[in-house]
C-alpha cells in the first residue's frame, strides 16, 4: 500500500510532525506528546513506516569546517518527457541532496551543497547548460533553524 493509499488521521498528523523534528524522540516521550501510551505510539509508527508513510531516518550531520558550506535551493524549469532520467543525472551532480517534484513556477526544486561559492556556481552552471533546463532561480540559504 502507497502512503496515498491509506487515510491518516490527527494523530498520526501530530505525530509525524513530532518525528520530522526528532526523528530519534523516544515512544513514551512521543505519547506523552499525543496522549498516547508508549505501546500505542510504537505501533503507529510500525504502521506507518509498514505503510509507507514514514520511508526512513537521516541524520543530519555537520562535519567540522563544512559549518561554511553554502547551500542553495534551486527552482528548475524543465522541458522534457523524461523527467525521470532528467531527475537521475541532477542527482548525480556533486552536491545535489535533494531533488523534489513540485506545484507551481517550478517543475523541481533542489537543495545543492558545496564547500564553496565557487563549486556552488559551478554545479549551477552545469544545471543551466543542460538543453533540457528551460530556466533556474536560485535562493542562497543565509541560515539554517532545523
Amino acid at each position: 500500500m502507497t502512503p496515498t493509499d491509506r487515510q491518516i488521521d490527527d494523530l498520526d498528523r501530530r505525530l509525524l510532525m513530532l518525528l520530522a523534528a526528532d526523528g530519534r524522540a523516544p515512544m513514551a516521550v512521543l505519547g506523552r506528546s499525543i496522549g498516547l501510551s508508549r505501546t500505542a505510539v510504537l505501533a503507529r509508527v510500525q504502521r506507518l513506516e509498514r505503510d509507507g508513510v514514514i520511508r526512513g531516518y537521516r541524520a543530519d550531520v555537520v562535519l567540522p569546517g563544512d559549518a561554511a558550506a553554502h547551500r542553495a535551493r534551486v527552482g528548475i524549469v524543465i522541458r522534457t518527457p523524461d523527467v525521470a532520467g532528467y531527475v537521475r543525472r541532477l542527482g548525480a551532480l556533486p552536491g545535489v541532496t535533494e531533488i523534489e517534484t513540485v506545484t507551481g513556477e517550478f517543475d523541481l526544486i533542489a537543495l545543492v551543497a558545496a564547500p564553496s561559492a565557487g563549486e556552488l556556481d559551478a554545479v549551477l552552471d552545469r544545471v543551466s547548460g543542460w538543453r533540457e533546463t528551460v530556466r533556474t532561480t536560485t535562493w542562497v540559504v543565509l541560515r539554517r533553524y532545523a
